[in-house]
């Protein structure tokens, strides 16, 4: 069996071959005569598979895309051309919702609607609206729920599938101090998402609430969010996702607290889960045993670190976020390089390469942080935000 895979996904090149002939492959340069030979294609977002590419995919069988999202894919067009199709739902949920837990709390300080001297309950003052609530929707409503935030959502989908009607309510979103967009994009049907934030959508929001895009770009209308940011009138943003990318609209990053180039997900456990459960689900396909397993590759990157706080304060809450992962930092990479050249897939590319950024560190998920903590209560609450916390 012949294997073509992303350059670009962890442990590919270890993993694969034990499956069959596995070579790697550049999304910038892959050509017609790359794909009419293999039999099982492995890919990122950045490899667009539309009509004309499924016609040449002569010998192909099984094409898996190591992402959550799907929207590079033309579904109709691989079923038709009787393609196995896969793709790895949830394998960076929890790098995106750490994400948004970073970005909010930095954003609260920056603007002063929290002092690191206070306790995590003062958090409890604040409305938060997801929007979409799958795998990274849920974890992100579990995550501020545990800091006792009260937590609206809505998913329309959902909402009628599961019978919670009060996930159908836009307004209630909308009133929300802090609006978090984490939903598909979905062109068509009954509730599509493309320019769901359009302008009368995003004038019903005001300076005073936080808006972050962590989903998929067209969500917002990012004409009209930059129209309002130039009048002074949009909420505090935070975007990793963006229209039209990687040609994004580059006058909107000087309106961003916090800009990123679509890496919310791309923590070094999101990325490998994404190349495993591709591996795994192709053996699978094809009879073959599973013989590599994720924990046998991923580095030990376990920190450890004591927290003696009998209510946990924000001070300690944004040290421990921030010893795993610093979105400042991702912020200013991206808007100092945007600013020298449109490096935008390139920047997604190379995110925390060590071989490109040599002050770079390597992303690891809050699971990587093993606390001590002497408070069972800030233990309980700790371990809800994903962190390895542990009694003494």
């Amino acid at each position: 069996m012949n294997i073509l895979y992303d350059d670009n996904m962890p442990f590919a090149a270890n993993v694969f071959p034990s499956l069959g002939q596995a070579q790697a492959f550049n999304h910038q340069t892959i050509s017609a005569n790359d794909l009419c030979n293999v039999n099982a294609l492995m890919l990122r977002s950045t490899t667009k598979i539309n009509a004309q590419r499924v016609e040449q995919l002569t010998q192909c069988q099984y094409l898996a895309t190591a992402t959550a999202g799907y929207n590079h894919l033309d579904l109709d067009a691989l079923a038709s051309a009787d393609i196995a199709t896969y793709v790895a739902a949830g394998c960076n949920a929890e790098s995106v919702a750490e994400y948004a837990l970073a970005g909010i709390l930095h954003a609260l300080l920056a603007r002063g609607d929290i002092l690191l001297s206070d306790s995590f309950e003062v958090l409890s003052g604040f409305t938060v609206g997801i929007v979409g609530l799958g795998q990274v929707g849920r974890r992100v409503l579990t995550k501020f729920s545990a800091l006792g935030m009260t937590v609206h959502a809505y998913d329309p989908p959902r909402a009628e599938a599961e019978a919670q009607p009060q996930w159908g309510d836009l307004t209630a979103i909308l009133q929300c101090d802090i609006v978090c967009l984490h939903a598909p994009l979905v062109k068509t049907g009954a509730h599509p998402t493309l320019h769901l934030f359009n302008e009368e959508v995003l004038t019903q929001l005001s300076p005073r609430q936080i808006l972050l895009n962590a989903g998929r770009g067209e969500v917002i209308d990012n004409q009209a969010l930059l129209r309002l940011a130039e009048q002074q009138l949009a909420p505090t943003l935070i975007l990793d996702v963006w229209e039209h990318e990687p040609t994004i609209l580059k006058s909107l990053i000087a309106h961003c607290l916090f800009a990123t180039p679509h890496i919310a997900g791309h923590s070094l456990e999101g990325k490998t889960r994404g190349t495993f459960m591709l591996y795994e689900w192709l053996a699978q396909q094809v009879n073959q045993p599973v013989v590599h397993k994720m924990h046998e590759f991923l580095p030990d990157a376990t920190l450890q670190i004591v927290c003696s706080d009998e209510c946990l304060t924000i001070e300690s809450l944004s040290i421990l976020v921030g010893t795993v992962y610093d979105i400042a930092y991702d912020h200013s990479q991206f808007v100092t390089n945007m600013s020298q050249s449109d490096c935008f897939a390139l920047l997604r590319k190379q995110y925390r390469d060590p071989k490109y950024q040599l002050d770079a560190s390597i992303r690891r998920e809050f699971d990587t942080l093993q606390i001590t903590c002497t408070h069972q209560p800030t233990q309980l609450i700790l371990s809800a935000l994903g962190f390895n916390a542990i009694a003494p």
